[in-house]
């Protein structure tokens, strides 16, 4: 999978493109000061125990005082302690952000003389986040000159593979053009998606879970009526996880398949899904195919999906 990663920074907003096989895999857009506080390292005051949830609830400095925790924690905090945290989760509608004490970072903290709430150590920003979360890049390209240096350096200490790679590239050069790039964002904020046979997903997020129905549509009839189920069916898995890294989508993922009565054709679609999973590391699990073509699966929360960044 050839990855090229394209890199726009300004004043106010930073863009990051992720481009794999000719198809976007990745749009992310972030203002300054929006983005996420994970990684982020504060020195927190606890405000509250609650010890029906088994957590503190700690002040560092943001709308809303972050949940910590204690079933992990080596002592029990009371109110008023100051801890060093580290927020794991950011928040969600009316809830706080998760933390720990558990610091994960190669920079040494240093609290002392500090007065909590305080920041010690600022979260990594857009283009830090998205390509730590990556193994292998072919390239990335920066619209701004300054900016390449900068990258550099970072991937020397953090992605050495990617040493070499960096390089700039004024936007109007690039391939794919900002205007590809466009198209295929609104592509993937279009709840239908049109597959390669003729088949179509039909991606519906809601609160609670994300619901995806398979369908047919379109489809070559003449193949019969089990065998083209059954291919719509595997370009629709293979399709699947690409689709809910691109509109970033996480928790419950529920995935309505063409009902198959072949009990070895519905473990073919589950072996192409569980594949193509595996080039996504936030899909946690997969579960089983139900008789109904009902398929679950799980992938890990992380930042706003592409309708939040992209609604404007």
């Amino acid at each position: 999978m050839a990855d090229q990663i394209f890199i726009s920074i300004s004043s106010d907003r930073t863009e990051f493109f992720r481009w794999s096989d000719d198809r976007l895999a990745q749009a992310l857009t972030e203002k300054l000061g929006e983005g996420s506080k994970v990684g982020g390292v504060y020195l927190g005051r606890v405000i509250g125990v609650e010890p029906s949830l088994n957590a503190a609830f700690v002040e560092i400095g943001l709308d809303r005082p972050g949940l910590l925790p204690l079933k992990k924690q080596g002592g029990q905090p009371t109110e008023g302690d100051a801890l060093v945290v580290q927020v794991r989760r950011d928040g969600r509608e009316e809830k706080g952000v998760r933390l720990t004490t558990s610091i994960k970072t190669t920079v040494d903290i240093n609290a002392k003389g500090r007065q909590a709430p305080a920041l010690l150590l600022a979260p990594p920003n857009l283009w830090q986040r998205a390509l730590g979360a990556l193994e292998e890049v072919d390239s990335i390209t920066c619209d701004r000159r300054v900016d390449v240096p900068i990258i550099e350096t970072w991937c020397a200490r953090y992605r050495p593979a990617f040493v070499g790679k960096v390089a700039f590239q004024p936007e109007r050069d690039w391939v794919p053009s900002r205007a590809d790039i466009k198209d295929a964002i609104a592509e993937g904020l279009d709840e239908e998606v049109v597959l390669p046979g003729g088949g179509r997903l039909l991606v519906e997020p809601v609160r609670t879970l994300t619901a995806i129905d398979v369908n047919s549509a379109g489809a070559n009839a003449e193949k019969g009526i089990e065998r083209t189920a059954l291919s719509v069916n595997i370009e629709a898995a293979r399709e699947i996880p690409r689709q809910l890294a691109l509109r970033n989508l996480g928790g419950t993922i529920v995935v309505d398949f063409i009902d198959l009565e072949n009990r070895n054709k519905r473990e073919q679609v589950l072996v192409a899904l569980r594949e193509a999973a595996g080039i996504d590391p936030a899909i946690e699990w997969v579960g089983n195919m139900s008789r109904l073509g009902l398929v679950e699966l799980s992938r890990r929360r992380s930042g706003p999906t592409l309708a939040e960044m992209w609604h404007g």
